[in-house]
């Protein structure tokens, strides 16, 4: 029942934060662009248009891997490179904020100080944190997941994995199969503002 309870609760969530962000055209600064997960998350088309400012782009032209990156980019046909770099403001951030309101676009960023300039400017902002939060998936008591055992836990025959958002997974009596892919059950989950905390048993085989 725990199972089916969390599905649904994936669902709703999933559907809610496509309706708010769907038929929506937003711009790229560069603390979106240089994060690094940044291509998979174009690749989900959650937007109608992506827009990424070529002023933006000549920041990163000494990275090489951030070329290839842009490379990728260009080739989804929801991306738009706009050209225009309004040479009287010197400020980036003003930049995309003038950008964004001559677009009537949302700016997607994780710089703070960003976001409140352009909310004072009366330009609406989507943090980037924030998405990818929405995107986790849901993990419940009772779930089963399977996850590499890289190192042993602070108590003893404890086996310790991680989720692919980075989550800790603490399993109990796992220490013999640390190295290897194993799955795992869900026994508590433990939520913090910084982080979370799976713990889970081992399914033997």
């Amino acid at each position: 029942m725990t199972i089916v309870l969390g599905i649904i609760i994936l669902i709703l969530a999933a559907v809610l934060f496509l309706r708010k962000t769907q038929k929506q055209i937003v711009i790229f600064d560069s603390s979106a662009l240089s994060d690094c997960r940044i291509s998979e998350f174009i690749n989900c088309n959650l937007f109608e248009k992506i827009i990424i400012p070529a002023f933006v782009i000549k920041t990163f032209e000494k990275n090489k891997n951030f070329k290839q990156t842009v490379e990728k980019l260009k080739q989804n046909k929801n991306v738009e490179i706009i050209n225009k770099d309004y040479r009287h403001i010197q400020n980036e951030n003003f930049r995309i904020i003038k950008l964004a309101a001559e677009k009537k676009a949302k700016i997607v960023t994780a710089d703070f100080e960003l976001n409140k300039m352009a909310q004072l400017k009366g330009v609406k902002v989507i943090n980037l944190n924030d998405i990818y939060e929405s995107l986790k998936p849901v993990i419940l008591p009772g779930y089963k997941v399977c996850i590499f055992l890289v190192k042993e836990g602070k108590e003893q025959n404890q086996a310790i994995g991680y989720l692919d958002d980075g989550s800790t997974v603490v399993v109990e009596n796992a220490k013999k199969f640390i190295g290897s892919k194993n799955t795992v059950t869900v026994t508590s989950v433990m939520q913090s503002s910084n982080n979370k905390m799976v713990f889970a048993k081992i399914e033997e085989k």
